[in-house]
């Protein structure tokens, strides 16, 4: 559903957009239309105005959990647990490229997150490491946690001017990296259950987590 704020109607409704669970959503740079990312996996554009299906992306050969657009609009990532990232052109849905962050090593990627005033994107999979890597695949630089066991990282999101980087983990803790140097500078312990996600504000230096066990809370990292 497409919900509008103000007065908290439903502006559209999807009732058959995928046949499993959505995972991830995105809209378009011009708000007219809107990508979901499915545990079928696939991703597919849907016209807000229309209503209907305008495009099916298929290519990851297992659940995908994350898509995002580039910040110009002309491309869109998808990351999934087949290991992969796929790199996609929204006007015709071809796969552009397609690459694996840790190259031979089968590890669900959970998101990827598009830097600011950029070329490049953060590629969080399912280890203590983070990569900073081009469009085509050209890994840039990694960032690590240093944490050999327990302290996967789940998700991650980046602050509004691309300065750091907040990486959510397995071990309840949000682990806070210095994007230009690559180092770790801040451990925050964020919830006492398993922790699911994490939020950036798009205008302050705010993050909001939450937890499987029901809670949400602001941080100012």
């Amino acid at each position: 559903k497409v919900w509008k704020v103000r007065t908290g109607q439903c502006a559209r409704r999807f009732d058959k957009a995928h046949s499993q669970g959505i995972t991830s959503l995105c809209f378009s740079r011009d708000s007219t239309q809107l990508c979901s990312a499915s545990y079928d996996a696939s991703m597919r554009m849907h016209g807000l105005k229309s209503g209907k299906m305008l495009k099916e992306m298929r290519g990851h050969s297992s659940y995908i959990n994350h898509c995002c657009y580039t910040l110009d609009g002309l491309r869109l990532v998808s990351s999934g647990s087949d290991g992969w990232v796929k790199v996609w052109d929204p006007k015709t849905a071809e796969n552009l490229h397609s690459f694996r962050p840790n190259p031979g090593v089968e590890v669900p990627v959970n998101c990827c997150c598009v830097l600011p005033k950029s070329e490049h994107m953060v590629v969080c999979d399912r280890s203590s490491t983070a990569y900073v890597m081009t469009l085509q695949g050209q890994v840039v630089k990694t960032i690590s946690s240093g944490k050999k066991t327990g302290g996967d990282f789940l998700t991650a999101c980046v602050s509004r001017f691309g300065t750091w980087l907040y990486c959510l983990a397995e071990d309840q803790t949000m682990y806070v990296f210095n994007l230009r140097e690559g180092k770790l500078e801040h451990l925050v312990r964020v919830h006492d259950k398993e922790p699911i996600g994490l939020c950036q504000h798009p205008h302050r230096n705010v993050v909001a987590s939450y937890a499987d066990d029901c809670s949400l809370k602001l941080w100012r990292p």
